[in-house]
């Protein structure tokens, strides 16, 4: 017989086990080969769907050109090679561009607001208009005219003067009042003797503002903000007021502009349109060289140039989050690629197993090990060498497809992934093949190497321990596992450097989550047995271990303890508690007396119960197991005791089950492997998969805080917040809205490095409109928000109706000539303006009076009186002032009405000028104008920007705040305490009421955050600004369910910036639609369902038919003795399933144990910091619940399946058999 043939016929014999490996080794070849190529089309597809959901305005390329010389030949020449940059680099994805064309800023002269003729140039308060010339291509094909028509290319020069035409905007039409035929004045300065006439021949609008020729926002071109630049000394200009933009031809532009005012420069600026579905086509890396070579091509032509567009910021941000994202799944793809090559392992396992006596037979026969190591060699390489060929395309087929499953349909729009044929899949095949031909062959060899009596001799006795044990590979691959989890834990994130750079994967670390599960199943085979014998009463041996171990760790951690606390001899009293203990338990089992065994437990108990009382760990500390370890000692030794007396009642089936796992645990070591393995493997696919999901939405939840929020709103409206708030009420949908102030602040007067974040929110509606965790605080959040409203409610100094000025008597002790008095006025709708009285000098009582301002709507009070010095910091002079009597008159009436006449309680509060002020706000009967007393502030140096003084105080006193954990710990502060603290530049007395731990949408980290309530802060802040209010900067909208884009739309056109615009259900579309993140892993984790049913079907069928081989002897010896059918089943049931269950109770222990290590490593944010809120362990039941059903009927279905077998077994056959 040839070596093929002998093969061919071993192939035949063996098909089914064969084919079980045929399968393990394809699906492996298959997942990992498919791994790179699945990230890869991930990747491709979220790129596309990030193109298809970006703005067009984001996704256009904007290049501006400063300080081009305005003639033609510079403009024809810039614009031919800005046009060559776009033809060699990006002329497939230009759908085609416009040039827009700026002019300097001119001095405009208006029919209402003409220029003075040169012979007055040089008077004083001389206010001028602005404007510019500006030109735009096609904006005829793009404008309706509401009057006149386009301007001409004619320039008509008159007396040396140019006069051209030009059409305006309607805006600017109306803030200039002009008409149609009015002629407007340009000229660069007012003594420039050169001055164009431009004459208005057409007013015009957009036909369709939102189309991308106005790039999103036509006012860019029609209806331009203030400008920032100043104007020339001799002229003065209104600061609100807009400038006149004027558009011109071309022509005009060069004719008429540069040749009246050679050497003008432009600017230059083009918007290139991008096709995107041309732009999906290019790969990432192509997109970025050319648009780089685009830019330096550009760059080397017009010097200082630039070229900005959304597509490199677009594609690093994609870059960036699947970086982090893509790890999720390269971990589940390693981990079942793992989980499967361990199955392929366990098959080759029976195989040789199977093949062992026909091996022997050989090996007395001559056989060597060199030839039937040439024999598995050549069964491997026809196994593998098919399955590595096929694999590659079964991964590209099989990722193409799964575009159609109901995950991707509203990412792929039902049609498949985009996958590419590339190489690496089919290199990575290989390796894999050459992999599992490695372990076919292997033990196939090492078990070769053993004659036909070894054979028999381990057929009747097979070996105590295996080899895993006998040379502690177990104990190495736990001390190996403690290296790399606590690399893990040292790094933070399984994101901190790896084998091929200083950024990346971890490579090492992703093999971490199997090497857990390895361990953990390898130990529990080595405690298998003690674990038996226990239950059976047979020996004591887990217990003495048990106790040994705990008594020393809890010895060496309270030794620890005192050593690190500086104690060096605190531990020893505990140690001779421990030792007593110890020593009592070694003499309860030193005797065999009943009584003095009893009296030992007892002697135990009281120990350990002195000892825990004694010393009770907290939850979180190192000894905290050990006690409860330590507590369950005598139990445990009392059930020791009983399970021995009810080990002689036991029922025949129940005794030789527990016999037969104690003499051999050996044989379920495979089983117990494969249980833990592909649990685990669930557990991790299911917890992972869904603590990412809900991080992830309750990342954005805590961005958000409710369903809409504006941020970054101007502190100046055309309209008030409170209108701004009144208007969100009104639209569909929106059920409430909460205002609030964003800002930053710092410990003391200074900000040296110690900013924190500030968020001041309306207190009252806040906990109904914001989303929040109960985790965030010990408090529920209703009640943190009522302790920012714990201040004293003060009453208000209220001004009478009609109150038309405010006098008051005042007096000081020196003159102090650059000291002048002001107070603060605030009315009704949280407005605040400042008045002054004049120079408070004069040493003998003086009245002073103010008009109150107009603009302030009634009902108005009085919140602050203030003296103002210019000076800075402690550089104010030191003095005293008297005041007494502040009064109002009344419109219409010859009375006055007192304020404040300072005869009764002082409820005025001293201004924090710094960290050690010492002003002071009192009361004097020495030195009165009226009444018997008068007010006397007395101040130091300290300035806050020149301004001291007093308040009324709205909270009676410091502003009530709830401060980050963080904080607290940074500043060394604790509930209670009073501190002063520098917000938007003011000093403010603070006082702690309360800590969090988070708070949705502020950051914890560094030197964390403190809450305040909105009108309490704002009130305290705006009775410090001589200039203008502080207001609330951001809006916080809770919508009804199926609520319109209104409300987003406005908060759009409110902030001026999609990003300050932060829509909670739009950025959970944009997570929900990143196929990296949800559709990716969820099409995974089926995947990993399927190896999960396909690897314990097999595994477990196979692990049995080998058992009925090895044990058909064993159970018709059995039968032949008298035992029953149903004892047998109860026999073989209760065997396996005992097995099975702890299988499935250490997978489940171990993957939730794994789960919480890896997601806490993989749980970052796109920059690689701990995400925040932290996340929450959850397992997604929906996927956890069918793998655990499908286990349970794999295994039952099995086990049934078995003992219907072996109870057939013909005993008379059996023994002939046996015989031969």
């Amino acid at each position: 017989m040839t070596i093929l043939s002998f093969i061919s016929k071993r192939l035949s014999d063996d098909w089914k086990l064969l084919a079980a490996i045929f399968i393990g080794i394809t699906i492996a070849a298959t997942l990992l080969a498919g791994a790179p190529v699945y990230i890869s089309t991930l990747e491709r597809q979220g790129i596309d769907t990030a193109i298809d959901r970006a703005n067009q305005s984001y996704l256009n390329i904007y290049a501006a050109s400063p300080y081009i010389t305005l003639d033609g030949a510079s403009l024809n020449s810039t614009e031919q090679a800005f046009d060559q940059a776009l033809d060699d680099n990006i002329a497939e994805i230009n759908r085609g561009r416009v040039r827009y064309l700026k002019s300097p800023t001119f001095i405009v002269g208006t029919p209402l607001s003409p220029l003075v003729p040169l012979s007055h140039v040089g008077e004083d308060g001389t206010r001028v208009s602005r404007g510019y010339f500006q030109h735009i291509e096609r904006i005829d094909e793009h404008v309706t005219f509401l009057d006149g028509r386009m301007a001409s290319d004619q320039v008509v020069w008159d007396d040396g003067r140019p006069s051209m035409e030009a059409i305006i905007g309607e805006p600017a039409k109306d803030a200039f009042d002009l008409e149609m035929g009015d002629v407007v004045i340009f000229t660069p300065s007012l003594s420039h003797p050169m001055r164009a006439r431009v004459e208005i021949v057409g007013v015009v609008e957009p036909t369709d503002p939102t189309e991308e020729y106005w790039q999103q926002n036509p006012n860019i071109f029609l209806d331009p903000a203030p400008l920032e630049e100043l104007p020339d000394a001799e002229v003065e200009v209104d600061p609100d007021e807009p400038p006149l933009p004027v558009f011109v031809t071309q022509p005009v532009l060069v004719d008429g502009v540069g040749r009246a005012y050679p050497g003008t420069l432009v600017n230059s600026s083009w918007f290139v349109s991008v096709d995107r579905e041309a732009l999906k086509r290019w790969d990432k890396d192509d997109v970025r060289s050319r648009l780089r070579e685009m830019e330096i091509e550009i760059t080397d032509a017009m010097p200082g140039s630039v070229v900005l567009t959304g597509i490199r910021g677009l594609l690093d941000t994609f870059d960036k989050r699947s970086f982090f994202t893509s790890v999720p799944l390269l971990l589940l793809l390693v981990v079942t690629a793992i989980t499967v090559l361990y199955y392929i392992l366990m098959m080759v396992s029976y195989l040789v197993s199977s093949r062992e006596s026909d091996v022997a037979l050989l090996r007395s026969r001559g056989v060597s090990a060199w030839q039937l190591a040439r024999i598995y060699a050549l069964e491997g390489i026809a196994i593998t060498v098919v399955a590595t060929v096929i694999a590659p395309f079964l991964a590209m087929g099989a990722i193409m497809l799964s575009g159609k499953l109901g995950y991707f349909k509203d990412i792929t729009l039902g049609e498949y992934l985009p996958v590419s044929l590339e190489a690496t899949p089919f290199l990575v095949a290989v390796a894999v093949g050459l992999l599992c031909l490695a372990i076919y062959v292997v033990p196939g060899v090492v078990g070769a190497r053993t004659g036909l009596i070894v054979h028999k001799l381990r057929s009747s006795r097979p070996p105590v321990a295996p080899f895993f044990q006998r040379y502690y590979i177990d104990v190495g691959l736990m001390v190996i596992g403690g290296l790399v989890f606590w690399e893990l834990f040292a790094r933070g994130q399984i994101i901190s450097g790896g084998l091929f750079g200083d950024r990346g994967i971890n490579e090492a670390l992703l093999f971490a989550p199997v090497l857990l599960l390895t361990v953990v199943a390898l130990l529990f085979m080595r405690f298998f047995p003690l674990i038996v014998r226990y239950l059976s009463g047979d020996s004591p041996s887990l217990l003495h271990l048990g106790a040994a171990a705990t008594l020393a760790g809890i010895a060496l951690i309270i030794a620890l303890q005192h050593v690190r606390a500086g104690d060096e001899l605190g531990w020893i009293s505990s140690a001779v508690h421990i030792a007593l203990i110890g020593l009592a338990y070694f003499g309860t089992w030193k005797t065999r007396r009943r009584v003095p065994f009893i009296l030992g437990l007892v002697s135990q108990a009281v120990l350990i119960v002195l000892f825990i009382y004694f010393d009770v760990p907290d939850s979180d500390a190192a000894a905290y197991i050990p006690t409860i370890m330590l507590g369950a000692l005598v139990p445990l030794q009392v059930a020791f005791v009983a399970l021995r007396r009810l080990s002689r009642v036991y029922p025949v089936w129940m005794s030789m089950a527990i016999w037969r796992m104690g003499r051999n645990p050996l044989q379920y070591s495979w089983l117990v492997l494969l249980i833990v393995m592909v649990t685990g493997l669930g557990v991790l696919a299911t917890t992972v998969g869904g603590t990412l999901d809900r991080s992830y939405e309750e990342r954005i939840l805590y961005e958000v805080a409710s369903d809409l929020r504006v941020t970054g709103m101007p502190t100046h409206f055309a309209e008030g917040t409170e209108e701004i708030k009144s208007r969100y009420l009104t639209m569909a949908g929106v059920t409430s809205v909460s205002l609030a102030l964003r800002g930053d602040g710092s410990v003391g007067a200074t900000y040296s490095g110690n900013s924190f974040g500030v968020l001041a929110v309306e207190s009252d509606d806040f906990p109904y409109v914001t989303w929040y965790r109960d985790d965030f605080s010990e408090r529920p959040l209703p009640q943190v928000m009522s302790l920012l409203r714990s201040g004293a409610n003060q009453p208000s100094i209220d001004l009478p109706e009609g109150a038309e000025n405010i006098y008051v008597w005042t007096r000081t002790m020196d003159d102090y000539p650059n000291m002048f008095l002001w107070m603060v006025l605030q009315d009704h709708r949280g407005v605040t303006d400042t008045i002054t009285f004049g120079p408070v000098s004069g040493v003998e009582w003086t009245l002073r009076g103010s008009m109150i301002p107009s603009h302030l709507e009634p009902p108005l009070n009085l919140v602050s009186v203030q003296v103002y010095e210019p000076a800075f910091g402690p550089a104010g002079t030191a003095g005293a002032l008297l005041l007494d009597d502040i009064q109002a008159s009344v419109r219409g009436s010859a009375e006055r009405v007192m304020l404040d006449d300072f005869e009764g309680l002082n409820k005025w509060t001293p201004l924090s000028t710094s960290m050690i002020s010492r002003d002071t706000i009192g009361f004097t009967r020495q030195d009165v104008k009226s009444g018997a007393r008068s007010g006397v502030f007395t101040f130091g140096k300290d300035t806050d920007r020149g301004i001291r003084g007093f308040y009324r105080s709205p909270t009676g006193g410091p502003v009530p705040v709830v401060a980050s954990t963080s904080f607290t710990r940074r500043t060394g502060t604790v509930v209670g305490n009073a501190l002063i603290v520098n917000v938007f530049g003011r000093l403010i007395p603070v006082r702690l009421v309360d800590t969090v731990d988070y708070f949705p949408t502020m950051d914890p980290a560094g030197n964390g955050f403190l809450i305040a309530d909105l009108d309490s802060l704002l009130r305290h802040l705006n009775i410090l600004t001589p200039i203008g209010s502080i207001r609330p900067n951001e809006l916080i909208l809770k919508e009804a369910p199926g609520a319109g884009d209104e409300a987003y739309m406005y908060g759009l056109a409110l902030a001026r910036a999609p990003h300050l615009v932060h829509d909670r259900t739009r950025l959970l579309e944009t997570v929900r639609l990143d196929p990296l993140i949800t559709a990716g892993w969820r099409a995974m984790v089926l995947v990993t369902f399927a190896v999960i049913v396909f690897v314990s079907a097999l595994g477990y069928i196979t692990y049995l038919i080998s058992f009925a081989g090895q044990s058909r002897a064993e159970v018709g010896f059995l039968q032949a003795l008298g035992l029953r059918r149903s004892q047998m089943t109860r026999l073989l049931g209760s065997e396996h399933l005992v097995v099975v269950g702890m299988g499935l109770v250490l997978g489940t222990i171990a993957g939730f144990a794994m789960s919480n290590i890896m997601v806490t490593a993989l749980a970052v944010t796109e920059d690689g910091h701990p995400v925040v809120p932290p996340f929450i362990l959850t397992t997604n039941w929906e996927f956890m619940g069918p793998i655990y059903a499908t286990l349970v009927v794999i295994f039952v279905g099995a086990l049934l399946w078995l003992a219907r077998s072996v109870s057939r077994v013909n005993i008379h056959e059996m023994s002939r058999l046996e015989g031969e």
